[in-house]
């Protein structure tokens, strides 16, 4: 009996998940953005010059990419701009989640107080992170390289780790452009993991498999607003520095130094793909991921 409660439970769950999608046929699309990251400044810039029209998509804004992942996991996103590890470790588990292509990249760096001169010195410190993150697993990655013990400290959000930082909680955190923009007067950069790997994916494109069978289209269309959009931020007009301040608070010489740290590529190569899965190997020995998937179900072909 309880058996067959439990499929008819399961029957009714996929019925109005399958109900709900037909009910938003001319809905527009949702994509998830993390709104303090420099990541999805394309897509912004895109739907604000008419390279994508607005009225065919809605932007769904979270502080992290936890939260991104758990909205597009459960169905609430057709599409998101979120860290490469958020995908592969919602994929691993069964979710039917494509990587389109990386788009934002670099950007990340270890933020410490001035008074440090040396990534050494943060030898058997504390250091902030966002657990599961790209900063978590490149941070791992580097005190391999550097021969550094940390203690890793974690936070749910950005603006909780910068607290933890000002109130002298951890000795450094890892974090991204622009939030480093904002905390130059008293803290520094001491180490950007571009330095170690240049042009290296942070942030890609998901889309939902139901989407993208529904609607095969939409990234090219997609991609193609983006390219726009970067070539654009390439060759930045003073409408451009406009935007960058609406959104993040930068001024023009913090923008200028946003996006010296920030490259952006709508495209995907065979060096990211090994990057990528280099770092999700260590992930699995860090049990943030129990199951590597195979290439050919992370990536959209």
């Amino acid at each position: 009996m309880n058996r067959l409660c439990s499929v008819l439970i399961l029957i009714t769950i996929v019925l109005m998940i399958l109900g709900c999608q037909k009910n938003r046929p001319n809905a527009p699309v949702r994509i998830g953005i993390i709104k303090p990251s420099i990541d999805h400044l394309p897509l912004s810039l895109a739907l604000d010059r008419g390279y994508l029209k607005p009225a065919k998509y809605e932007l769904v804004y979270f502080t992290s990419g936890w939260e991104v992942q758990e909205a597009i996991t459960a169905g609430r996103l057709d599409l998101a701009i979120m860290p490469f590890t958020y995908a592969w470790s919602a994929i691993g588990k069964g979710y039917k989640l494509k990587i389109s292509c990386c788009l934002e990249r670099e950007t990340d760096g270890v933020l410490t107080s001035v008074s440090i001169k040396d990534i050494k010195e943060l030898n058997n410190r504390k250091i902030g992170l966002l657990r599961a993150s790209t900063l978590d697993i490149l941070m791992q990655d580097t005190a391999k390289i550097k021969d550094i013990i940390y203690t890793p400290v974690y936070f749910r959000t950005p603006a909780e780790m910068i607290a933890a930082l000002k109130a002298d909680e951890v000795a450094a955190i890892v974090c991204y452009v622009p939030l480093i923009q904002k905390m130059e007067n008293d803290y520094h950069v001491i180490h950007w993991f571009s330095e170690t790997y240049p042009f290296h994916p942070c942030c890609d494109l998901v889309i939902t498999e139901s989407i993208h069978t529904a609607n095969p289209k939409l990234i090219n269309e997609i991609t193609t607003g983006l390219v726009k959009a970067i070539s654009d931020i390439d060759n930045p007009t003073e409408e451009t520095y406009n935007l960058v301040s609406y959104l993040y608070g930068l001024d023009k010489s913090q923008t200028d130094e946003a996006l010296n740290h920030t490259r952006f590529a709508v495209c995907i190569t065979e060096s990211d793909k090994i990057f990528e899965q280099h770092m999700m190997e260590s992930f699995l020995k860090s049990d943030y991921l129990k199951k590597m998937p195979e290439i050919k179900d992370v990536y959209l072909d």
